[in-house]
């Protein structure tokens, strides 16, 4: 297989993330249900159709393989079709096999993202009527049918094998998003089973099968849904060819920058000659599709292989004791596989005591059907930590080395199984304090003028002060509000506001960063979309991760309302209140009530804790409304950004616009400072200081102050700072007999009443000293 199949992979430019939360109501947002065929070839041009809806003035096509995309030619009135458009693709003769994403853009923006195949199998189309056995389709093999189960039904294909033929057989289905659960089976003529499959290991629910045939004759396939659903939706892609069976590379991990030899693990393992693969050392993507084929072969095989920033390490066998242990370092990525039933594979490391790190299996997420068993034994053979793979998630422990030493990490499979497909990594992740982000859409639309929202979502590692959340790679006319997740904050809307110069007719793509100072590191993290893919993709059970993170921006029609703020700071805290004056410019005609929700809903973090919005609608009529939120005595000081969304139902239609995202400065009610004009002052004398404060602007009433460790013998009057006022002149008054010595504890203390609530805050300490009265000279 060619290197420029690995290292001349043009995948979307940009690792992406973000979800959309609330964005404009866009009747016009183009949406693509299916595609046929469900694959292109490499090294030709083909003619996809997009089915689905608002696809009038398809402008854009974007792909994550490389193609050149033109609007198919002598089509009638193709671009002007809402359920349909056609596009060719010219894909290169290098495009990667496997699975890809494809989008369109149009005036009303840009469309969700379809997954569809990079084949070297050519496409037929599933014919009417072959739901019976008389009634199979004829295939002239290799081959691919695009099909559509029936409710409560088959579909039957019909071809003819040579004696000694050996055919592989695939339903690609569930990794394309669909929600058919395929069983196939291969029968004679007569309708005798001689294979068949459903959950082929580790293949996201979809079934694969081999068959050498002894007879020359002819055969049939037979694929239904496991549990007799069907219906348009239930689609596939029949694969019939000599493609190899293979499970994952191997190893199934190869570092940016380092030139790896790279085979394959599956039941088809040795029929594949290894191929050289060198990722770039500046790739900016963690995965790239493999396809492979088998010696003298016609047709791929197709997985993903994971680009590590850390040194792979690849098992040497014999390394079944701990004696024959492959030696790694900490920090590094294990590969290997299990060659045979009940083999052991022993990894020695030398660790420090205190080290911390991640020891995380990763097999099925990658085409692998091992159930990795981990344990990291002591040198002499002792257990200290384990993590069988029960299946959901990757199996990982953390753990804490409590000595210098060697330690040894075995990697076994859990139920005794082995093979040539059993492949493995094993990850070893420093512990780090941190965080991760990932959003909940991939695709975001922007009304022309208007402003939408993202949801970043952050898992906490340790750090619970702020994030700084940013949108970068935006295209021109689209601005992005500067966002913080606050402390200890779990969710925030970062908003996007696209101008009248906003491109339209595109697929734009952005990345959402999200950077931290923590200790003296500077921390920066990307999001990403597995959450999104899976919900859009029928609940696949491991989303793609060659599409994993990225998302596009489109710029559709003007809304027909959009929301802006008077300003964009609220300045309150703790018992205080702060308010915020939302405007709506309205068109002609959409003057009813516009209805205000914060984004994403308080019970998921769209306000800080313990922090209330008293939100109202604005009027019909109106254009403009007064929200004040309000802090409890448990709010938490620090910035934290929200926005919120507005909803206008105007006869039968119904658009939705986000505020763009504001600041909610949460402060202490004042701040004090003691000033006074010396350090020293003599007993029966007098010294002036001055009290400073700074008011949080919530803050209106008047201060009572009060000092604090006074020294026996000094007294102050009663004094306040006047509502108006930030400053005031107090005389200290030294006694003949007031207490001499130095004390640095001298403070004055200020309190306030707001309503009910008492609120208070003292100043630094000072120095003052009470000296004995100068002698006369």
């Amino acid at each position: 297989m060619a290197l420029a199949q690995h290292a001349g992979l043009r995948i979307l430019l940009t690792v992406l993330l973000a979800g959309t939360m609330a964005t404009s109501a866009l009747a016009q947002v183009p949406s693509i249900s299916s595609t046929f065929p469900q694959a292109v070839e490499p090294g030709k041009a083909t003619d996809v159709k997009l089915r689905g809806g608002n696809l009038v003035g398809a402008a854009d096509v974007w792909t994550s393989f490389p193609s050149e995309g033109t609007l198919t030619p002598d089509i009638d009135k193709n671009g002007e079709n809402a359920a349909e458009v056609s596009w060719r693709l010219n894909v290169p003769a290098d495009a990667a096999v496997g699975v890809h994403g494809i989008r369109v853009a149009t005036p009303g923006g840009v469309s969700g993202l379809k997954l569809i195949l990079v084949d070297d199998l050519p496409s037929v189309a599933q014919a009417a009527g072959n739901t019976t056995a008389e009634k199979a389709q004829e295939l002239t093999l290799p081959v691919a049918v695009d099909g559509a189960v029936p409710s409560l039904g088959f579909n039957y294909y019909r071809f003819k094998a040579a004696a000694g033929q050996r055919i592989a057989i695939e339903a690609v289905a569930r990794r394309l998003g669909s929600p058919l659960d395929p069983i196939i089976r291969l029968l004679d003529v007569k309708g005798r089973e001689l294979a068949w499959s459903d959950d082929e290991p580790a293949l996201r629910g979809d079934a694969r099968l081999q068959f050498t045939f002894k007879d020359a004759g002819e055969y049939l396939v037979e694929i239904r849904d496991i549990r007799y659903q069907g219906g348009g939706g239930h689609l596939y892609r029949l694969r019939i060819g000599d493609f190899p069976r293979l499970s994952t590379p191997y190893p199934m991990a190869v570092q940016r920058g380092v030139a790896t030899k790279v085979a394959v693990a599956g039941t088809d393992a040795a029929s594949v000659a290894p191929f050289d693969v060198n990722i770039p050392a500046d790739h900016p993507l963690n995965w790239v599709n493999v396809g492979a084929r088998s010696a003298n072969g016609n047709s791929s095989g197709f997985t993903v292989l994971h680009v590590s920033d850390s040194p792979v390490v690849v098992e040497t066998e014999p390394n079944d004791e701990i004696k024959q242990a492959t030696r790694i370092e900490t920090g590094q990525t294990a590969c290997g596989r299990i060659d045979k039933p009940g083999d052991s594979d022993h990894f020695v490391l030398t660790a420090k005591k205190g080290e911390k790190f991640t020891f995380r299996g990763v097999t099925r997420r990658q085409g692998s059907p091992t159930s990795v068993y981990l344990r990291l034994l002591k040198a002499d053979g002792g257990a200290l930590a384990s993590k069988e793979d029960f299946g959901v998630g990757d199996p990982s422990f953390d753990y804490t080395f409590p000595a210098d030493g060697d330690y040894v990490l075995v990697v076994e499979e859990l139920h005794r199984r082995g093979g040539p497909e059993f492949a493995y990594r094993v990850e070893m992740l420093p512990i780090e304090t941190g965080f991760t982000l990932s959003v909940a859409a991939n695709t975001v639309n922007i009304g022309a003028g208007g402003t939408a929202s993202i949801q970043v979502n952050v898992v906490r590692k340790g750090h619970n002060g702020p994030i700084q959340i940013a949108a970068v790679d935006l295209p021109d006319g689209v601005t992005s509000q500067p966002t913080v997740l606050g402390p200890a904050a779990k969710a925030v809307a970062l908003t996007l506001t696209g101008t009248g110069d906003a491109p339209l007719n595109q697929v734009a793509s952005v990345k959402i960063v999200g950077t931290a100072k923590i200790g003296d590191r500077d921390v920066q993290v990307v999001a990403d979309t597995e959450v999104a893919m899976k919900a859009g993709f029928s609940a696949i059970p491991w989303a793609p991760e060659n599409l994993n993170a990225q998302v596009a921006l489109g710029v559709g029609a003007k809304p027909q309302i959009r929301l802006r703020t008077e300003v964009q700071e609220v300045v309150f805290g703790k018992q205080l209140t702060g308010s915020l004056k939302v405007i709506v410019d309205r068109d002609e005609g959409f003057n009813e009530a516009v209805t205000l929700a914060v984004t994403p809903d308080p019970k998921q973090g769209g306000l800080p804790a313990n922090v209330t919005a008293g939100l109202k609608p604005i009027p019909k009529d109106k254009n403009e409304i007064v929200i004040t939120f309000a802090g409890t005595d448990k709010a938490a000081l620090g910035e934290f950004t929200a926005a919120l969304t507005g909803t206008i139902k105007q006869g039968k239609t119904t658009v939705v616009q986000t505020v763009p995202g504001f600041t909610l400065k949460l402060q202490a009610p004042m701040t004090l400072a003691l000033t006074p004009e010396a350090e020293q002052v003599e007993v029966g004398k007098e010294l002036k200081a001055k009290v400073k404060v700074e008011r949080n602007p919530a803050l209106k009433g008047e201060i009572t102050l009060a000092f604090q460790n006074l020294p026996k013998g000094v007294t102050v009057d009663a004094v306040k700072i006047p509502a108006d006022q930030s400053e005031v002149e107090v005389v200290l008054k030294v006694a003949a007999d007031a207490a001499l010595g130095a004390i640095s504890n001298l403070s004055v203390k200020g309190e306030a009443t707001v309503g009910k609530a008492k609120l208070a805050a003292t100043s630094p300490n000072v120095k003052l000293t009470v000296a004995a009265a100068a002698a006369a000279p």
